[in-house]
């Protein structure tokens, strides 16, 4: 027989599994307390306003893991966004620059440039650097690239928020001065 759902039960299942359901978070997340401590209210918020479809088929604190985890995935999906945001328009706006306009040390400068970042793709691996060029310079979508090796646009997601973050490595790595930008 269900338990009658009221905000008053939900306090009470609330504040015996706050604790234990932040250290799941913080776990999974890595030991990111600001993140973990994002997607915890993220998820208590989710779990109050949809407390009355929890039908006591599992214990409270599992049914707030299932939802932790929902948004922990929610929350790296928005990062994603949100790196793509600092690297790939620079990728971008490095590609499409035209030669044409450019002063002669404005064209050294660009050049300069590209081949400080094609020497940062070199020391990326080669599945990491083809996603890149597939992505910016052939401007594929995620779709595109999912279909092309035969995964998921998910994996495709990650596959290319990956290749970023070892991209970034690399430039960090091999110009350390730039490691602020």
């Amino acid at each position: 027989m269900p338990v009658p759902e009221t905000p008053h039960s939900f306090e009470k299942l609330y504040r015996k599994c706050a604790l234990p359901l932040m250290k799941f978070l913080i776990r999974k997340m890595g030991g990111n307390q600001i993140a973990a401590e994002e997607v915890f209210s993220n998820t208590v918020f989710a779990a109050w306003k949809g407390f009355h479809t929890f039908e006591h088929k599992s214990k409270f604190f599992t049914w707030m893991c299932r939802i932790a985890l929902n948004k922990a995935a929610d929350y790296y999906r928005g990062q994603i966004h949100y790196e793509s945001h600092l690297i790939a328009p620079t990728l971008i706006d490095l590609a499409n620059i035209k030669d044409k306009n450019l002063t002669p040390d404005e064209k050294a400068s660009l050049d300069e440039i590209r081949s400080c970042v094609h020497d940062c793709l070199d020391l990326l691996p080669d599945d990491k650097r083809n996603l890149l060029y597939l992505r910016y310079w052939k401007d594929m979508t995620i779709k595109g690239i999912a279909e092309t090796f035969n995964i998921s646009e998910r994996a495709a997601e990650g596959k290319v928020y990956r290749a970023k973050l070892a991209f970034r490595e690399a430039v960090s790595k091999k110009y350390p001065d730039l490691s602020d930008y």
